[in-house]
C-alpha cells in the first residue's frame, strides 16, 4: 500500500445553518460512526458545498449522497437528509457529476427542504470521514451557528 502523504485539511461548513456532533444525527448508523466520524449540520438554506477540496468520487444515484476523496486520500461523505434516498432524487439538484474536481467551497447540490419535510425525513446535512484509519487528528471546533463555505475545523491525515 502506497504511504499517504501527510495533509491538513481545513474543513468548510457544507450549509448555513446549526452545527451539531455527528452523535446528535437521528440515525443509528450515523450517530454510532459505524461509517466514521464527523458532524452535521441543522440546515436553514438549501444550497450544500464541499467541505473539502478533491476529487467527487461517488454521487448516488438518489441524488442524497456525494462522496469526496482529497489529494491525500482522505474519504468524506456528504449525506444529505436521513433515509432521502427514499425519495429517489426528488428533491435534489446536482451540481457535480463522479470524477469531477471540486475546490472547497463549491456548490454541490441544491436541496428543496420542503419535499423533504413534507415526506417527514430529517434535514440534518452529515459530513462522515469515511476511512477514519488515516485519520491523525479530526478537530471540529465551531459550536452554535454557522455558515456556508466558512472553516469549522481540520482533519490531518497520518
Amino acid at each position: 500500500m502506497p504511504e499517504i502523504p501527510v495533509t491538513d485539511d481545513t474543513v468548510l461548513a457544507p450549509v448555513d445553518g446549526a452545527i451539531k456532533p455527528i452523535t446528535e444525527v437521528p440515525d443509528d448508523t450515523f450517530a454510532a460512526k459505524i461509517l466514521g466520524d464527523g458532524f452535521a449540520v441543522t440546515p436553514a438554506t438549501g444550497r450544500i458545498v464541499a467541505p473539502v477540496s478533491g476529487k467527487v468520487t461517488t454521487v448516488a444515484q438518489a441524488k442524497h449522497a456525494v462522496g469526496i476523496t482529497t489529494k491525500g486520500g482522505l474519504e468524506v461523505l456528504v449525506h444529505i437528509g436521513v433515509d432521502t434516498v427514499q425519495l429517489g432524487g426528488a428533491p435534489f439538484t446536482m451540481h457535480v457529476k463522479e470524477g469531477d474536481q471540486v475546490s472547497a467551497g463549491d456548490p454541490i447540490v441544491d436541496v428543496d427542504w420542503a419535499t423533504v419535510k413534507a415526506a417527514g425525513k430529517p434535514t440534518d446535512v452529515i459530513v462522515v470521514f469515511t476511512n477514519p484509519a488515516i485519520i491523525g487528528d479530526l478537530s471540529i471546533t465551531a459550536t452554535g451557528a454557522v455558515a456556508t463555505g466558512s472553516p469549522i475545523g481540520s482533519v490531518t491525515t497520518k
